[in-house]
């Protein structure tokens, strides 16, 4: 297994992509011979490896691997349950953010060049615009191959069984030298999050089931409930959360306000409505980045409570943008 990975890690390069040699003759011998790294632990116990980022980028693009100590480390693909909690974290941080005009949130292909030259996927972050416009750059220009230089602002790990605590302590002191405030270790079995800051690398605060957690540097105000992103039945309005409550509150009372006989009714109406919109807005610009947002803001205010709720209920199962878009009603 380990000499398949070696070997297709040089076969899968293009010219002009070549590692550099190995300075030593014995260490050449060893990487020829299919004596890879298997993990991070190993990556640092070698001498450096033969890759940078730049001459590596087709494989950190197309493969699920990452850069340490010069080496390209096969990541192993994460179990159904891990990444259905991934998925939640992800669609709750980033409607979060979006509704407080602060970022979005990412998954785990979002390529993060640390200080050190390791280049890392995060299982998902949390990037601030004002990060994503002066820190995403080329690494490779003739291919406008983009990463992020440096850390996210917020990085969520999700356990695996694969993963060692030394391999994690290691990776969160990647993120704190390249940027990183803060770093969520997420237990989907014991349904805990363990919450790392950079001021105190080495000191954790538990969250569990039962409980509230907060990320005041970077959402305040913000807060949800643990046992929320450990769920499988929460409803689109659910995931949006809060914001959903007020947006609906505030159309109900408009719609009272507009009379007497029939503003109860109407009041409930609109403020269905109005949170349906929002809520089927907000997911899926935050799950397909690249829809046009004013033109889905436009379609959505012909559509009624029915058609909204297949909407969101859609964007749970459809995975590709078409599709979803496919599904929305004709006016």
């Amino acid at each position: 297994m380990v000499t398949s990975v070696a070997t297709r890690q040089e076969q899968s390069l293009k010219p002009g992509k070549v590692p550099h040699r190995p300075r030593k003759t014995v260490a050449l011998a060893k990487y020829k011979s299919g004596n890879w790294p298997l993990n991070i632990t190993q990556a640092y116990a070698l001498y450096g490896g033969p890759y940078t980022a730049l001459n590596a980028a087709t494989l950190l693009e197309e493969e699920s691997l990452e850069l340490y100590n010069g080496w390209l480390v096969w990541q192993d693909m994460t179990e159904p349950e891990e990444r259905r909690v991934a998925g939640v974290i992800q669609e709750i941080i980033s409607l979060a953010a979006r509704a407080a005009g602060f970022g979005q949130a990412f998954p785990d292909q979002l390529e993060c060049k640390m200080v050190s030259g390791n280049v890392v996927k995060p299982d998902v972050c949390l990037l601030s615009w004002e990060r994503f416009n002066s820190r995403v750059e080329a690494l490779d220009p003739e291919k406008q191959h983009l990463v992020l230089g440096g850390g996210p602002e917020l990085v969520v790990e999700i356990r695996s069984p694969s993963n060692t605590r030394a391999e994690e302590r290691c990776k969160r002191q990647s993120y704190f030298e390249s940027g990183t405030l803060v770093v969520w270790d997420v237990e989907p079995k014991k349904h805990k999050i363990w919450v790392y800051e950079v001021e105190q690398p080495e000191v954790r605060r538990e969250y569990k089931v039962g409980e509230e957690i907060s990320c005041e540097r970077l959402l305040p105000g913000w807060t949800r409930k643990v046992a929320d992103f450990f769920r499988r039945d929460l409803t689109a309005e659910q995931i949006v959360g809060e914001e959903a409550v007020k947006w609906r509150a505030e159309s109900e009372q408009k719609g009272r306000a507009e009379g007497q006989a029939v503003g109860e009714q109407k009041g409930r109406t609109e403020g269905e409505l109005t949170a349906l919109r929002q809520i089927v807005w907000l997911q899926a610009t935050s799950r397909f980045p690249t829809l046009v947002a004013s033109d889905l803001e436009t379609r959505l205010a012909g559509y009624n409570v029915e058609q909204l709720t297949l909407l969101a209920e859609n964007l749970i199962t459809n995975t590709e943008l078409e599709e979803w878009l496919a599904n929305l009603p004709h006016s």
